[in-house]
C-alpha cells in the first residue's frame, strides 16, 4: 500500500456487515459459539459483546475469499492516499 502510495484501508459499513454475518453463520455450524465463556467470543472484556471472532472455515477457503476480493479490486475496501490500485 504504502509502495503504490496510500495510507490506510478499511471495510466500509456494508462490507464489514457481510463479513461479520459470514463468519457469524460458519461459526455456527460448529460448537464453538457455545462456550460463553470463551475469549473468542471476547468474553474476557467486561461488557463488550459477545461475538465469535476467528474464522471457522479453513484456511483454504479465507485464502480464496481473499482472492476474489482482489480480483475484484478489493470492492467493499475505502483507501485513503494518492495510490491507485494495480
Amino acid at each position: 500500500m504504502i509502495h503504490i502510495g496510500y495510507a490506510e484501508v478499511e471495510a466500509d459499513k456494508s462490507a464489514a456487515k457481510k463479513w461479520t454475518s459470514h463468519v457469524r453463520d460458519v461459526a455456527n455450524q460448529t460448537l464453538l459459539p457455545k462456550a460463553n465463556h470463551s475469549w473468542y467470543l471476547g468474553a474476557n472484556i467486561p461488557g463488550k459483546p459477545r461475538v465469535f471472532m476467528p474464522y471457522a472455515n479453513g484456511l483454504n477457503n479465507y485464502r480464496k475469499y481473499c482472492d476474489e476480493i482482489a480480483r475484484r479490486k478489493y470492492q467493499g475496501f475505502i483507501f485513503t492516499g494518492s495510490g491507485r490500485l494495480p
